[in-house]
């Protein structure tokens, strides 16, 4: 045993001394991305693109393969401004390394980071390779679109496919993109899956911290989107979809996956927000999975503003697109998302909700809010299936059960408060939000056992394309996608960037307790206008269950770094309590016990 552990340790450190890192950019190892051995990439290898003023004008093909521990990763290094390195399809070329691995009839004009095997130069990839365990971050790509013209592998000026993407894999394992400016390409991000073995199928993608948006195509194809996936495996989250390109009838969020989940993302008009039907290509393999037909969609804010191009009018489409044998038949879980549908008669008649296309299917409503602004007619259903109310929801008063000549049917298990508003602090400013005197404060319904214990509402949306924790604060959770202020009514105005993520807060030790306790706390460097700060405004309060203030324990402005205070119970009764961290602006909240 002893033996089989050192040849262990032994591996694992020939594998880190393997490992590379490539550097690109102004008075870097590699001055342009074709430079870079792309091919030969291997667990590990790390890539990272510096920012430069003048964008980087490169495709790029990843055959690469890394393991979970060892990813091969392809990183933007921003400015001190935070700006990301930005990757052009406009004027791109073909690196000669290239040559002969894209297909230059079939492929080379689909995207600007092209993922595949190889399947032409000797020795060519077997069938059964896949690259795999891939990761994309922090970098801006843009332009592939067929406008734009780049240089393919034999010198020839080309347009890019209506079809082109931003990022488009042709088969891949576990990619992983987070942290991109991804817009103006035709298709932002595409997995495609297009077999009947295993080596065709594309697994497990993650799209997470991302801003999307402005792709898509000018026209009446509606076949390009923001994201298309069809993988085995698919959790979109954190991600702010913005709108798609005025003209484009493509959808947000188009998804022939199995194991969807989509969570936590602020997600705008189109012709379909979120669109989730049929496996085409690889029904053999990915229709089999087991958790193909259910799709789990919460936490999420959904704004279709009919004032505004692209948008929407049947909302959410969940089973086929054109073949009812491979269709979802399922349910579709749809908990803990705030949806504000903004519009008037003289724009169109009436929005959709759901779109349901096969008898059998379901959608689930539990804890949600759905507020209308404006005349247009509300409809929750259009065609077929059953959608059920259960939990709390809070939805707008004059709604209509189903579209004209619909087959649908609505359940109540439990019946949903009806109302004119729902408490936002401002949904003219699109500021979700919950007021003190909301009526969806504290009035969610437990979820099933099963949500809470694989898919829990324990995080929400952060403005914009990030996320934070969600404690229960009061007697229950909140309505909708954000948890209100135990002490306010509303949450700290959520913001991006000015402060990073690694403000931490964490659990009181011991607890429970009596009668004191510590809290730590750490405060990281951060960034707020451009400019690192070197101190930041930190305020420790602790609140008793009816939301009133009982202590004060920081209140001032502190340097980045490790904090400990002591909270001394004094004479307080035994309870739960809160306590919240604010720092610049971000919030957080804990609760900790107190017993005598």
């Amino acid at each position: 045993m002893k033996g089989m552990t050192g040849l262990l340790l032994l591996f694992a450190m020939t594998a880190s001394i393997r490992a590379a890192t490539y550097e690109v950019g102004p008075g870097r190892e590699y001055a342009e991305l074709g430079n870079v051995p792309w091919l030969t990439l291997s667990a590990g290898d790390t890539v990272l693109i510096h920012w430069r003023q003048q964008p980087y004008a490169s495709k790029i093909f990843l055959r690469a393969s890394g393991t979970a521990s060892q990813p091969v990763v392809i990183k933007g290094v921003p400015n001190p401004d935070g700006q990301l390195p930005v990757i052009s399809g406009e004027n791109a070329t073909t690196a000669p390394q290239f040559a002969g691995y894209f297909s230059s009839q079939w492929t080379e004009d689909l995207g600007l980071i092209l993922i595949d095997r190889n399947r032409r130069v000797p020795p060519a990839d077997s069938e059964e390779y896949k690259p795999s365990h891939i990761v994309i971050e922090s970098l801006a790509l843009t332009g592939a679109k067929p406008g734009n013209t780049f240089t393919d592998q034999f010198g020839n000026s080309r347009n890019y496919n209506n079809f082109s993407s931003a990022i488009h894999a042709l088969v891949v394992d576990n990619l992983t993109v987070r942290h991109c400016k991804i817009y103006d390409n035709a298709q932002g991000i595409f997995t495609n899956s297009n077999g009947n073995t295993e080596g065709y199928i594309s697994r497990n993608t993650l799209i997470e911290y991302n801003e999307i948006w402005g792709n898509g195509n000018a026209d009446e194809n509606g076949k390009e989107h923001n994201v298309y996936i069809q993988s085995a495996g698919t959790i979109i989250q954190y991600n702010y979809m913005g709108r798609l390109r005025p003209g484009s009838v493509g959808a947000n969020i188009k998804d022939r996956s199995s194991g969807t989940v989509i969570r936590y993302n602020w997600i705008e008009g189109a012709a379909r927000m979120i669109d989730l039907v049929e496996t085409e290509d690889a029904w053999e393999i990915i229709m089999q999975e087991p958790n193909y037909h259910d799709v789990y969609v919460y936490g999420n804010v959904l704004v279709n503003d009919m004032t505004q191009q692209p948008f929407g009018v049947n909302l959410i489409h969940f089973g086929h697109d054109n073949s009812p044998v491979e269709a979802k038949r399922g349910t579709l879980y749809f908990y803990h998302n705030t949806v504000h549908i903004k519009g008037n008669t003289d724009i169109y008649w009436y929005n959709r909700l759901f779109d349901v296309t096969t008898d059998d299917g379901k959608v689930a409503l539990y804890n949600n809010i759905i507020h209308k602004e404006g005349t247009t007619y509300l409809e929750l259903m259009r065609d077929k299936g059953t959608l059920t109310f259960y939990g709390n929801n809070w939805i707008q008063q004059g709604y209509t059960e189903l579209a004209y000549q619909s087959d649908a049917a609505v359940v109540y298990e439990v019946q949903p408060q009806v109302g004119t508003d729902p408490g936002f602090v401002s949904a003219s400013s699109h500021d979700y939000r919950l007021a003190a005197n909301s009526s969806c404060i504290n009035a969610a319904a437990a979820l099933p056992e099963a949500l809470r214990q694989d898919y829990p509402a324990d995080r929400q949306y952060v403005l914009h394309a990030s996320s934070g924790e969600r404690p229960v604060i009061g007697s229950a959770a909140d309505l909708g996608a954000f948890e209100s202020d135990i002490a306010s009514g509303v949450p700290a105005p959520p913001v991006r960037e000015t402060v990073v993520p690694a403000v931490r807060l964490r659990q009181n030790y011991p607890n429970p307790f009596n009668p004191s306790t510590k809290i730590a706390y750490a405060i990281p460097d951060f960034r707020q206008n451009g400019r690192t700060q070197s101190t930041m405004a930190v305020e420790l309060k602790i609140f008793d269950m009816r939301g009133r203030e009982v202590a004060v324990l920081v209140q001032a402005e502190q340097k980045p770094g490790e904090y400990e205070v002591v909270f001394d119970a004094g004479d307080l009764p035994s309870g739960l309590y809160f306590y919240r961290l604010r720092a610049g602006n971000f919030s957080t909240t804990r609760r900790l016990l107190l017993l005598r």
